[in-house]
């Protein structure tokens, strides 16, 4: 997922697909009631009617159910096999159903489904919640956790004599933590309580993202903020109207989330004093790569100050660019509604980079075939193979699928590695931005390669080809650094596998696939007219690079508001959660308290619109963005410096950096520690300073 982009629903937990069978659970004739048979487990959406998807998802919690109580009554002692293996191989159908129903309300309108899944949301809560809070499958992982801890990873050796690897080892260890965290150690009224909590959380959630969406495209504001049409849009009033439409989503009428948000704050505070954590954010911390929620406060108060210094430098220029404009009438004065037409214009004027100049060399396909996977095939060896006979199995005719196959052997055809799904239109009903998500885990215990989705809202033309801006060609490399993430993956788990990290480590792969978007090699490859053929100009190429630190005073600022915001609302204890009508003065104290000047530079996402932290899996978590491109930045420094096969300022676009970069960092997912992949990727810890210096920080 890109910064500033929404987030798939999520769907997570530690048990995925099982190969046990579901008889009489479901009625033969149900399209779930066998495993897919297209290629690699591609969900056949074209089979699949929408009254065919709750019976699947209650027949999958119920065979989901007898696995897990086979392994916890299993009297024999606990193995890689009996234990770690069965309960990884548990819940294929109801991954299948799930999979195919958030996909849909992901990116169809479907108000059918839409309801089904918030009606779902607490009876998924209480069945993921019979997993967490079962004390019999925790003390079979305890049991082999203490094994690996007497003799360590690689020596120690379960009941049938089988070695406990590193990867379970660290799977197992996990697993401890995760039961643990998730209250395993509550009886009574607070379990009970817990799980409560839980499947009312799941519930809101689940009714936020459905509002959330809905006052989008009330408010007629695509993907997910006002910035692109705020850039091209005259005169000031309309400006300003558009932007009131944008923030005040959510704050009333049919739309109004702010008791929902509320709630939540509240019930996660709750559920941290549960736990025993002081608030939510350490539960997300105490998960993550940052450790404490101190580590991550120390990042964002370290940025926020010289963010906003340089956000009141450009708004200097940029309110004196606005004076001089012959449409600005006496009176007029610059804010945040004007800060994108001003500086596109300042862009343009400074570096000749003007979107309506770029984008008839920036054609969807061409973008995506010649440029984000001539970048994977330069790298990494893959080649792609368009499968028009499965994209006909897809839930929209405008969805295209390729066969990814890896670089081939010294003999014998490239094996398949797995299958890629691009649905890039927008359409009524979908959820804005960009993401990627799984269709298909890895996994070498089920034998099975992966199927990656992704999805962005690039509106389709009537006629003629879909001509992008550049931020869209950066969104799509950075989603399909998500989809790499997936696709080579190489673990033996499927809870491990691909972009099953943490959360603030999910963004760097993703951060450093747009490094390849200015590569010269690449960027002559599809930048191309969309009528001559010819290459972009080459000083358009180069003012495109030359941009630097430009506008990032405000780019910054804008996204550090929506992490602080996160943070702010996530450490709270219960009784310190505002009341509804108090939500925009929560606000306004918590940015004011962190520097953060919002009536010059508003939060990128106002609490009410906020999915990220109210119902796409990155509550307390927003700040990952900035965590990861800690490490993108330090990263993209090596590969130009002393990366693997780096030449004179190449950037490292050679098999030999794409081989470390898969070896090192892309096939492991979950299997070892970030800090160990990434040490053995540059052989050192990130630094912070090239950050400072691609934004202009320092």
């Amino acid at each position: 997922m890109r910064d500033g982009d929404s987030v798939r629903p999520w769907h997570d937990g530690p048990m995925k697909q099982f190969t046990g069978g579901t008889r009489g659970l479901l009625p033969e004739a149900s399209p779930f009631a066998a495993p897919w048979t297209l290629d690699l487990g591609l969900p056949d959406f074209l089979a699949v009617a929408h009254e065919d998807i709750e019976p699947a998802i209650r027949a999958g919690m119920a065979a989901q159910r007898q696995e897990w109580e086979a392994v916890a009554t299993d009297p024999a002692e606990p193995t890689i096999a009996n234990t770690v293996e069965a309960l990884e191989r548990s819940g294929d159908l109801l991954d299948r159903a799930l999979t195919v129903l958030h996909t849909l309300t992901s990116a169809t309108h479907c108000p059918d489904l839409d309801a089904l899944e918030e009606e779902l949301a607490p009876e998924l809560a209480a069945h993921q919640d019979a997993y967490d809070l079962d004390e019999r499958l925790y003390r079979r992982f305890v049991a082999l956790d203490t094994l690996v801890a007497g003799a360590g990873a690689g020596r120690a050796r379960d009941a049938q004599g089988r070695v406990i690897d590193a990867e379970t080892a660290r799977l197992i260890r996990l697993a401890v933590e995760d039961f643990e965290c998730d209250g395993v150690a509550l009886h009574g009224a607070q379990a009970q309580r817990l799980r409560e909590i839980n499947a009312r959380i799941t519930a809101l959630e689940a009714r936020f993202s459905t509002l959330a969406t809905q006052a989008m495209n009330a408010a007629g504001v695509a993907n997910v903020t006002a910035t692109p049409a705020l850039a091209t849009t005259r005169p000031h009033r309309a400006r300003l109207d558009l932007l009131e439409r944008a923030m005040s989503r959510g704050l009333e009428g049919e739309h109004d989330t702010r008791g929902i948000v509320v709630e939540l704050a509240r019930l996660r505070a709750e559920r941290a004093d549960l736990l025993g954590y002081p608030h939510h954010a350490a539960i997300v911390a105490a998960a993550s790569a940052a450790g404490t929620t101190q580590a991550v406060s120390q990042l964002l108060t370290s940025l926020s100050a010289p963010a906003m210094a340089n956000a009141r430098a450009e708004a200097e220029a940029l309110s004196a660019r606005m004076a001089a404009d012959p449409q600005t009438e006496p009176g007029e004065s610059f804010g945040p509604a004007d800060w994108p037409l001003y500086e596109a214009a300042e862009r343009k004027e400074r570096f000749g980079v003007d979107d309506a100049v770029l984008a008839p060399y920036l054609e969807l396909w061409s973008v995506i075939e010649r440029g984000v996977f001539h970048a994977a095939t330069s790298l990494y060896g893959l080649t792609f193979h368009e499968r028009p006979d499965l994209a006909e199995r897809m839930y929209d005719p405008t969805v295209r699928v390729w066969e990814v196959h890896d670089a081939a052997p010294q003999s014998g055809p490239a094996p398949v590695l797995g299958i890629f799904v691009g649905d890039y239109y927008a359409r009524p009903g979908k959820s804005g931005g960009a993401w990627m998500d799984s269709l298909v885990d890895q996994s070498h215990l089920l034998g099975r390669r992966p199927v990656v989705i992704n999805c962005a809202n690039i509106e389709r033309p009537r006629s003629g080809p879909a001509l992008l801006t550049w931020d869209e060609v950066i969104t799509c490399f950075h989603e399909f650094g998500h989809a790499l993430h997936a696709l080579l993956s190489d673990t033996r788990y499927p809870s491990t596998s691909g972009t099953a990290v943490p959360c603030d480590v999910v963004e760097f792969p993703s951060q450093l696939n747009e490094s390849w978007a200015l590569h010269p090699r690449v960027l002559a490859t599809y930048a191309r007219h969309v009528k001559t053929g010819e290459a972009l100009p080459a000083a358009l190429a180069e003012q495109l690079r030359g941009q630097g630190a430009f506008g990032q005073g405000y780019a910054t600022t804008e996204y550090l508001g929506a992490a602080l915001l996160d943070q702010a609302w996530h450490t709270l204890s219960p009784d310190e959660v505002p009341e509804p009508g108090d939500v925009e003065d929560f606000e306004r104290r918590a940015l004011q308290d962190a520097g953060i000047d919002a009536a010059l530079v508003p939060p990128r996402y106002r609490s009410t619109y906020f999915a990220h932290a109210f119902s796409g899996g990155y509550a307390a978590a927003y700040y990952a963005y900035i965590w990861s491109e800690v490490m993108d930045a330090d990263a993209t420094r090596w590969l130009r410096t002393d990366g693997a096969g780096a030449r004179g300022g190449d950037l490292g676009l050679n098999r030999a950096a794409g081989q470390a970069l898969r070896r090192e960092l892309l096939s492991r997912g979950d299997s070892r520690p970030a800090h160990t992949s990434y040490r053995a990727l540059t052989g050192r810890d990130p630094s912070i300073q090239p950050l400072l210096e691609r934004r202009g920080l320092t």
